[in-house]
């Protein structure tokens, strides 16, 4: 059950980031991230008051921790992802987001089968291989510095952090560190949204109507997979359910196929392959 709700968490982040990305055509970044959350906080609550067993003020900072380091890590991500090169930071950043919580779970004791230490590697390599994006032979890329890899990895660790945060939580309380993540964030996003539109005289939200299914969509999708998330890291173990959920980027590539027609890699292809055989081989061990 927890190998299939951490895929569950893998294609609702990566569906989410889809929708995120068409969103973010028809708004800003900064806005879609925020309304998302707005959206979010909102579901997660309703769901929380039918669903949690009980209100853990415990579970509720761990969700605020993780909400404030993935807010760090959107931010940095989208930074380096707009400034380059693509192909070095997309996959530095899946990556470190799937080492960190698999690791911090390795300290805290948990103890893996051959079967299931042959699976993590293999689910990493398919992490590496589908997040890799193809750059344009006739653009001239941004070259790889130590601040190209440093803001990279910070960024996944702060999609690390959020695992690891979450997997700290109780299955009787969730959705509430959800919740307690998202109006944390969703009121900083809003702040500074509210500081740069008196600077500038921007809008705070989107004016296009066609951006708010989008960013509900990714609001639903994104918080949901947070909950999914919890449920998965209390059935099993967090090495496990963090390496799996990292696989994100299988549901972002397949649509972007699927809907947009674009050409997926030898790489990618590669590690849609790597990633089936990674979580059969969890299953088996």
């Amino acid at each position: 059950m927890a190998i299939f709700l951490a895929l569950l968490t893998a294609a609702s982040y990566g569906v989410g980031d889809f929708f995120g990305g068409m969103a973010a055509k028809r708004a800003r970044v900064l806005q879609v991230v925020a309304g998302s959350h707005v959206l979010g906080a909102v579901g997660a609550a309703v769901g929380a008051v039918l669903i949690a067993d009980r209100i853990i003020g415990r579970d509720l900072l761990l969700g605020i921790g993780g909400g404030f380091f993935g807010v760090i890590g959107v931010a940095l991500l989208y930074r380096r992802l707009a400034i380059g090169p693509m192909s070095v930071v997309a996959p530095l950043t899946a990556i470190t987001s799937a080492v960190l919580p698999a690791g911090w779970g390795i300290l805290l004791g948990e103890r893996l089968t051959a079967l299931g230490w042959t699976g993590i590697a293999l689910a990493l390599v398919a992490v590496l291989l589908v997040s890799m994006s193809p750059e344009d032979p006739d653009a001239t890329s941004p070259p790889v510095t130590a601040q190209v890899i440093a803001e990279s990895l910070l960024a996944g660790a702060g999609f690390g952090a959020i695992f690891i945060f979450f997997g700290a939580t109780s299955e009787e309380g969730a959705p509430w560190p959800v919740v307690s993540a998202r109006v944390f964030t969703a009121s900083l996003l809003l702040i500074t949204l509210y500081v740069l539109s008196k600077r500038t005289g921007a809008p705070i939200m989107p004016v296009d109507s066609g951006a708010w299914p989008l960013i509900a969509a990714v609001g639903v999708l994104d918080t949901g997979s947070n909950v999914l998330f919890i449920f998965a890291s209390n059935r099993g173990q967090l090495a496990v359910v963090s390496v799996l959920a990292a696989l994100y980027p299988v549901g972002t590539v397949t649509l972007a196929r699927l809907v947009l027609g674009e050409r997926m890699t030898r790489y990618q292809q590669a590690g849609f392959v790597t990633a089936m055989v990674a979580t059969a081989l969890l299953v088996l061990g």
